[in-house]
């Protein structure tokens, strides 16, 4: 006997593999129980490396220019990590290539200050306007989470101990992690997934303002998941602290090719210092809301029927009206498996989507403000990473992808860091063969 039958597999992490429970995977050693990360792999490796120099706690304010060639960066001590510091400018010349990797909000903020981006923007800041690019800062798109908790059994193990940082369980598990790499200290509790694609029953549900959508981006591309629904093993969240320390899960679900997007750019404040004008675009479109509206009354379902199931954390979850079948609270155990699923009312749907749009929040993939396009469709970087309108200026992080992806951009921006490493020598003459 199943609910939501999907097949079983241990390793979906392909670029085609969609409707498939499997175990989530993660950039941690199963042996040593030590996480992978960009800072070890790429930078303390090369403390030897003479080409190599990283300051830290700096905030480029511009690219410096002679005519529209980049012949160098302005920076200054930056305010926030260093309020301390002195914040006179200082000047780094460049003799090759000026390279903007400051990620998806500050790249468009630096090309702006630099006079590169769209004419009104600049004229509210006082920029001189070295080239009109209108695409900086536009394209802003992100992952939508909501992350909703469930009361969970006692005698199951969740992280909720170490989270709250209880002193025995925190020790006896940093204990057996130092022994054996083994232990909680070497997880993030998200240990299940699936990449989901609607089948015709649900896309029948989730009824016709998906539809459009569907046809339009999905349909045809069955590689493309609507969505990621997983599983939590504990709960951190706006509550934490205030609710009694027992045993929490989480549901949580992303969708991954959201159609909103927003924007990001440079705005003087009323004290005239720089802040960011960001937009973020979440929902905007009508068709993004469907899946995440729908995406609740799945996982809900499926968390009834878990074993460690022990009813809903209220409080944060929708309000539905007094009298409502979908009424949360504490329960005993979990219901049969083959148990009806929840009837919900329009007004338990409007109690739905309220709550998605006060909790949806970033999954803090946030890319595509200096996207790779053409300039007529408001591109802001061709094929080789190169700045349109300007000669030796380069950007190279999660900004320049035009569209969005269906995975963790951590992944994504190490290809780029890749990719653009090769780009670079390859400008420059250097064999990296």
């Amino acid at each position: 006997m199943t609910y939501h039958k999907r097949p079983y597999s241990d390793d979906t992490n392909d670029l085609e593999t969609c409707n498939t429970y499997s175990p989530w995977a993660k950039y941690i050693d199963g042996t040593t129980g030590r996480r992978s990360d960009a800072a070890h792999c790429y930078i303390y490796n090369q403390a030897q490396n003479p080409n190599l120099q990283v300051w830290v706690g700096k905030r480029v304010t511009r690219v410096i220019f002679e005519d529209k060639r980049a012949v160098g960066i302005e920076f200054t001590n930056d305010p926030v990590s260093c309020p301390d510091a002195d914040q006179s400018l200082t000047t780094v010349k460049a003799s090759k290539l000026v390279v903007v990797s400051a990620g998806a909000f500050g790249s468009p903020a630096i090309l702006e200050r630099s006079g590169i981006g769209a004419e009104a923007v600049l004229k509210r800041c006082g920029i001189k306007p070295l080239v009109s690019l209108p695409g900086v800062g536009e394209n802003y798109t992100d992952h939508d989470v909501v992350l909703v908790p469930y009361l969970a059994a006692d005698e199951v193990v969740t992280m909720d101990p170490l989270w709250r940082g209880e002193e025995s369980a925190t020790k006896d598990a940093l204990a057996q992690w130092t022994s054996n790499g083994k232990s909680l200290i070497a997880s993030n509790g998200v240990d299940a997934k699936i990449k989901w694609r609607p089948d015709s029953d649900e896309l029948k549900a989730m009824g016709s303002a998906f539809q459009p959508r569907w046809n339009e981006f999905f349909r045809d591309r069955p590689d493309k998941c609507v969505a990621i629904f997983s599983l939590i093993a504990g709960y951190i969240g706006p509550l934490f602290g205030t609710i009694p320390p027992r045993n929490y899960m989480m549901a949580a679900y992303f969708t991954l090719y959201p159609a909103s997007a927003g924007s990001v750019h440079i705005k003087m404040d009323k004290n005239g210092k720089e802040a960011l004008d960001f937009t973020t675009g979440f929902l905007d479109d009508p068709s993004d809301i469907v899946p995440i509206n729908f995406a609740y009354k799945k996982m809900r379902e499926i968390y009834r029927r878990m074993p460690s199931y022990r009813g809903e954390l209220a409080e944060a979850h929708p309000k539905f009206p007094e009298g409502s079948a979908a009424a949360c609270g504490e329960a005993s155990g979990p219901v049969d498996l083959n148990a009806p699923d929840i009837i919900y009312t329009a007004e338990d749907d409007a109690a739905i989507e309220k709550y998605h749009r006060d909790c949806v929040q970033t999954t803090w993939h946030s890319l595509g403000t200096c996207a790779m396009k053409p300039r007529a469709e408001q591109g802001v970087v061709d094929a080789r990473l190169n700045v349109y309108g300007v000669t030796n200026l380069k950007v190279a992080d999660m900004s320049i992808v035009p569209k969005n992806v269906g995975t963790n951009t951590y992944s994504t921006a190490l290809l780029i860091g890749e990719k653009a490493a090769m780009i670079i020598a390859e400008d420059l003459g250097i064999d990296i063969v």
